[in-house]
């Protein structure tokens, strides 16, 4: 289904009914689609849930009866997973059938497209297009191309079932934290799932190397990008932030951190981070503070990669640090 992207670290919404014509307005409304319903089976109800990952939202719909739909153009990248029932959409000369345990990119984001459902759950992940570009390494708007699946469904089985779990442990374990008490780990989930999209789905979203970039790969690219890092590792920065910083192309910045550090931009703000966690467990009261609160702190949920990524830095294991040993 047609899809918006919504802003906010975190948040939800969530609509039950039994009315077929209340569940048809409530989605016209919604989501601006042109839609056509069968009356569901008796006593079935529609559901509908959304969450936000920062700026990415996952919903889960479910509907028992058939219905068609046609919608705009997407602004967005989203893609479905089919629970159960089946679905078939129509974009452009494409049309794509999905059953159960498929995953299916919805479509272009600057076309409109078309399906049909037929008493499916579906579970959906809209990904901003700016995020994904960031990710994959090139300013948003950067070129007038817009960007593209060259297919719609994943490159794989494993990257299809990958994504699934990406998906699901950023519903059962991130947002199921706090509303507004982690926000660099939710900011990492949003992050995280836009990296997945690219890994799973072919799309000409990595752009092509320029001379420029290389040329811009320099030292002082490198300092300046360093210093925007180290004056605000506690904000919600991405890959865009540090090369609009640092004054070059995303791209350019990779070059540099390649060339000087031997690491990438992101991987250096997550060691500017994970020192900033070190000095909280070695000032932390462990009657009081926990290895948990001071990892999310810093943006480090799975509690197994902190631990590894910090023993490797430091030779020991963060609750020896917080005990003071």
């Amino acid at each position: 289904m047609h899809q918006q992207p919504h802003a906010g670290s975190s948040g939800g919404h969530s609509f039950r009914t039994n009315e077929v014509d209340v569940a048809r307005d409530w989605l016209k409304a919604a989501y601006g689609t042109r839609l056509r319903m069968k009356t569901p089976a008796p006593r079935r109800s529609f559901r509908y849930t959304r969450t936000n990952a920062g700026p990415v939202s996952l919903s889960t719909l479910s509907l028992p009866t058939e219905y068609a739909y046609a919608t705009d153009p997407l602004g967005a990248v989203a893609v479905t997973h089919v629970v159960r029932g089946r679905m078939a959409r129509e974009c452009a000369d494409d049309v794509t059938e999905a059953g159960p345990g498929d995953v299916l990119a919805i479509s272009q984001p600057h076309l409109p497209y078309a399906g049909r459902v037929y008493s499916a759950e579906l579970r959906a992940v809209t990904v901003p297009i700016a995020l994904v570009e960031e990710l994959a390494g090139r300013s948003f708007g950067q070129t007038a191309r817009p960007l593209r699946f060259s297919r719609f469904t994943p490159v794989s089985k494993a990257m299809a079932d990958q994504w699934k779990r990406t998906v699901a442990y950023v519903e059962e374990s991130v947002l199921a934290l706090p509303a507004g008490s982690a926000p660099l780990v939710v900011d990492a989930a949003a992050r995280m799932l836009a990296a997945t999209l690219l890994a799973a789905f072919p799309t000409d979203a990595h752009p092509d190397p320029l001379l420029a970039d290389t040329r811009d790969a320099t030292p002082e690219t490198l300092r300046r990008a360093v210093a925007f890092i180290e004056s605000q590792p506690a904000a919600e920065i991405g890959l865009a932030d540090m090369a609009a910083a640092a004054g070059v192309t995303p791209r350019a910045l990779q070059y540099a951190f390649r060339s000087h550090l031997g690491t990438t931009p992101t991987a250096y703000l997550r060691r500017v981070r994970l020192a900033l966690a070190h000095a909280d467990l070695v000032a932390a009261d462990p009657a009081r503070d926990t290895v948990t609160d001071i990892a999310n702190r810093w943006g480090f949920h799975h509690q197994g990669r902190f631990s590894a990524a910090y023993r490797k830095a430091y030779g020991t294991v963060p609750r020896r640090t917080l005990a003071g040993s």
